[in-house]
C-alpha cells in the first residue's frame, strides 16, 4: 500500500508539474498577443495606462471612439476599454481592474450606451479573462457573471479546457485573434469593412435592455465617480437608422438613461439622428461604424466634448 501511495504521489506530482509547465506556456503566450480583447487587458496588467481620458462601453465604444483623434484634437491622453458584446456588469468588471492594477484615476470617462448596455452579459467572448484568472482580484469580480470556479483560479490547466482550438491556432500563430484587423491602438480597432445589413433586415423588432441589476450596478459606478470627482459623459453613438426605427419603445428607452443619468448630473450627447446615421456608407452593420465614419464621429465626438468644458487643461 505504501509503494502504491508513493508511485500515485510520484505520478500526480508529475502530471501537476508538467500541467503547470503547459498552463504557464500557454498563458505567457496569450500575454504577447497585441490584438483585441487581449492586448486591452495586457496594457491593463502592466499598469501602466496613464490616461485622463477613459473610454468605455461595449463593441460600439472600441470600434467608433479613437482615441488617436480625441488625443490630437483634445490634448489628452485617451485610452479605450470598450467590450465586445459585453453589456454593463462586464464593463464594471474590467472597470474595476483598471483601477485595482494601479492605471491613473481617470478625470474623465466617455461612457457608450445603446440599447444593449442594460441587458445581461451571456458569456460572449468569455476567453478574454481566462489567462487572467490567477488574478484572484479579477476571478471573484468575474465570477458571478461568466460563472469560473475556483478550479479555474487554481488548477494548472483546467481553465483552458473548453478552448483547445483557440489554444493550438495561438500556438501555430493562426488564431482569429492573430489576424491584422483586431490590431489595436489603445485599445481601439477600426474595422474598413463594407455595409452588411443581413442581420438587420432579419429583425422585426430590437428590444432595450432593462435589468434591474445593471441598473443597479450603472448607478452604483455614476455614484463611485461623483465621490472621486470623475466627470462622466454618456454617448448615444450613431446607429443606423434602419435599426433606429425598429427599437421597441424607444422614447421609454431615452427616459430610463435620463432616469439614471440625471440625479447625478451626467450628461448625454446623443447622436442617434445624426447625419452619419442615415448613410450605410459609413457603417458595416447597422450598429457599428466602419473606418471612415468611425474617423469622422470621433472628430465630432472630440469637438462636442471640448464645448462641455470638462476635459482638463
Amino acid at each position: 500500500m505504501k509503494k502504491f501511495l508513493l508511485r500515485l504521489s510520484i505520478f500526480t506530482l508529475i502530471l501537476f508539474v508538467l500541467a503547470l509547465g503547459a498552463d504557464l506556456l500557454i498563458t505567457r503566450q496569450f500575454k504577447k498577443l497585441e490584438s483585441s480583447p487581449f492586448a486591452n487587458w495586457n496594457d491593463i496588467y502592466r499598469g501602466d495606462i496613464q490616461s485622463d481620458l477613459l473610454i468605455m462601453g461595449s463593441s460600439r465604444a472600441y470600434v467608433q471612439m479613437n482615441p488617436r483623434i480625441l488625443d490630437s484634437i483634445l490634448h489628452i491622453n485617451s485610452y479605450n476599454l470598450g467590450m465586445n458584446g459585453r453589456a454593463v456588469e462586464s464593463q464594471m468588471v474590467k472597470y474595476h481592474v483598471y483601477r485595482h492594477e494601479g492605471n491613473r484615476k481617470p478625470k474623465v470617462i466617455l461612457y457608450e450606451i445603446y440599447q444593449g448596455t442594460l441587458y445581461t452579459s451571456n458569456g460572449y467572448d468569455r476567453i478574454q479573462f481566462v489567462p487572467y484568472l490567477r488574478d484572484l482580484f479579477l476571478w471573484k469580480e468575474i465570477r458571478p457573471v461568466d460563472h469560473f470556479t475556483w478550479a479555474d483560479a487554481l488548477i494548472p490547466m483546467w481553465r483552458y479546457r473548453k478552448y483547445k482550438s483557440d489554444i493550438l491556432a495561438i500556438l501555430k500563430g493562426t488564431s482569429f485573434y492573430q489576424r491584422a484587423e483586431h490590431q489595436v491602438y489603445k485599445g481601439f480597432v477600426d474595422y474598413d469593412k463594407p455595409w452588411d445589413g443581413k442581420k438587420l433586415a432579419s429583425l422585426d423588432t430590437i428590444r432595450y435592455g432593462r435589468n434591474p441589476l445593471a441598473i443597479n450596478e450603472l448607478k452604483k459606478f455614476l455614484s463611485a465617480c461623483k465621490e472621486e470627482n470623475i466627470s462622466v459623459v454618456f454617448v448615444i453613438a450613431p446607429f443606423y437608422i434602419g435599426a433606429t426605427e425598429k427599437i421597441e419603445d424607444l422614447p421609454g428607452m431615452y427616459k430610463l438613461f435620463h432616469e439614471i443619468t440625471d440625479p447625478y448630473g451626467v450628461p448625454i450627447l446623443d447622436y442617434t439622428y445624426h447625419p452619419l446615421s442615415y448613410d450605410t456608407t459609413y457603417f458595416y452593420n447597422a450598429s457599428h461604424l466602419n473606418r471612415k465614419g468611425a474617423t469622422l464621429f470621433s472628430i465630432q465626438l472630440a469637438h462636442d466634448l471640448d464645448s462641455l468644458n470638462i476635459i482638463p487643461r
